[in-house]
């Protein structure tokens, strides 16, 4: 487990970038506008071609998700569950230390992955695709509402402990301060 204290939100190497974190909405306030509960990880790596010129970078991303709903824990009716979802992006530089990419296979929504290096960020944007219009068809709402822009954040006890109880219990870093 990586402490908020210890990890970078984006991190640089020779082989590619790294990141480690907890997709959230920044400047939400209400929790219950936050995404589930996740951990994600994201691995970037350079692709060489045969001569070891860089020509592209590919990211992994993996991330853990809570789903639960306010029901009593039950055996026999399950009320939470935990989802493991792995995708991986082609990225493209869209301006110097910006790179975004989209995902190959979508259902209700294409995902936008931006790692910007320039801010040590990394976000995830979402546009309705194509076939939401056919499943809403099917069924109508099964798409619902276009998801909010999510930023990858280490979420932490650790300032409030250093501030004796002054800051939030989950205290998100969005900022690029020092006390993290």
């Amino acid at each position: 487990m990586h402490s908020a204290a210890t990890t970078k939100r984006v991190a640089e190497s020779e082989y590619g970038i790294s990141a480690v974190g907890t997709f959230r909405i920044q400047n939400e306030p209400d929790e219950s506008r936050q995404p589930n509960f996740n951990f994600t990880t994201l691995n970037c790596e350079k692709q060489i071609d045969e001569n070891g010129r860089a020509t592209g970078m590919t990211c992994k991303m993996v991330q853990a998700i809570t789903w639960a709903n306010n029901a009593e824990p039950n055996t026999a009716e399950p009320n939470c569950s935990l989802d493991l979802d792995s995708s991986e992006y082609s990225m493209k530089q869209l301006q110097k230390g910006v790179l975004v990419a989209r995902p190959t296979k979508t259902t209700c929504w294409n995902t936008m992955l931006t790692v910007d290096t320039n801010t040590k960020r990394v976000y995830l944007s979402f546009t309705r695709s194509k076939a939401a219009d056919k499943y809403d068809k099917i069924r109508p709402g099964t798409c619902g509402n276009l998801p909010r822009t999510e930023v990858l954040m280490n979420c932490t006890a650790w300032p409030r402990m250093r501030h004796q109880g002054s800051t939030p219990a989950r205290y998100c870093d969005f900022s690029s301060s020092s006390d993290k």
